[in-house]
């Protein structure tokens, strides 16, 4: 798909509004798809890469804090859980790192 210059400056202004908020640039690129400014904004990100530039970071995922879990606090939440069971705020401390709705979180993930 061919991006005007007028087309990649808008991209670029959005890109640097909304980091890989790819629906959002689309809307205020305003000719191109979600997919199409996608495609482009990966092409993009490559070309800073390589001219080593600032890449922003992924977005975090939804539902969650982003932060994921170290075997080390995965090891205390399974000490915690077996001396106090599914009291999430007692799991916590044991953890240590993590609060009482991480834990439950983590539970929920650990059991399904």
């Amino acid at each position: 798909v061919h991006w005007t210059p007028d087309e990649h400056e808008r991209f670029v202004t959005a890109f640097t509004l909304y980091p890989r908020k790819w629906k959002k640039i689309a809307e205020y690129v305003g000719t191109k798809t979600t997919e199409q400014t996608k495609g482009h904004g990966v092409c993009y990100l490559k070309q800073l890469e390589r001219e080593g530039k600032a890449v922003p970071p992924p977005e975090k995922r939804r539902g969650g804090t982003g932060e994921y879990w170290t075997a080390e606090e995965h090891e205390r939440f399974l000490d915690g859980l077996s001396t106090h069971g599914r009291q999430w705020v007692e799991v916590a401390k044991v953890v240590r790192t993590k609060n009482a709705k991480q834990v439950s979180g983590h539970a929920w993930n650990y059991f399904k």
